[in-house]
């Protein structure tokens, strides 16, 4: 006997459906492992301000708590940390772990973060770690950031 398994379906989740809205001068990019990636236009010698969403599956019993100790872990890891602020928001229905900090890699200019991360529950069988970062240079970044975050602020999620 063998049993035929779906993807999408009831045990497997389809992904979710994502939309953002996004400067027009903006462009889509294609980055692997990604879902979602857009940048503002190339500028020479300038930080090219961008948001990036990634969605990730984990087992039902991942948390809200356990994403926000990845974030803490990955923040651990960055150089020259300082944090700017880390809570919690909604958005379009969702929870969302929201945190906005700088690093300064060694030679290089200071990037400034704004990150987001929501748990999707998918039926009781699986959940989707929503990630959606956005990035800009310190130098413009009193501009840039309020523009990352009406990008993560016009995020639609729909489950199939």
């Amino acid at each position: 006997m063998t049993q035929k398994i779906e993807y999408p379906s009831a045990d497997f989740p389809g992904p979710p459906h994502i939309t953002v809205d996004v400067p027009d001068d903006w462009e889509t990019l294609t980055v692997p492992g990604v879902q979602l990636a857009v940048a503002q236009p190339r500028v020479e010698g300038r930080f090219r301000a961008n948001v990036v969403v990634t969605v990730q599956r984990f087992g039902a019993d991942f948390t809200l708590e356990a994403a926000r100790a990845g974030l803490d872990q990955r923040k651990a890891g960055l150089p020259e940390l300082e944090e700017l602020g880390t809570g919690e928001l909604e958005v379009d229905g969702t929870t969302w772990i929201a945190s906005e900090y700088g690093y300064t890699q060694p030679g290089r200019p200071t990037v400034v973060q704004a990150a987001r991360y929501a748990v999707l529950d998918r039926g009781g069988v699986a959940v989707d770690v929503l990630e959606i970062v956005g990035s800009c240079g310190a130098e413009d970044a009193e501009d840039e950031i309020e523009t990352i975050r009406a990008i993560q602020d016009s995020i639609h999620i729909t489950l199939p």
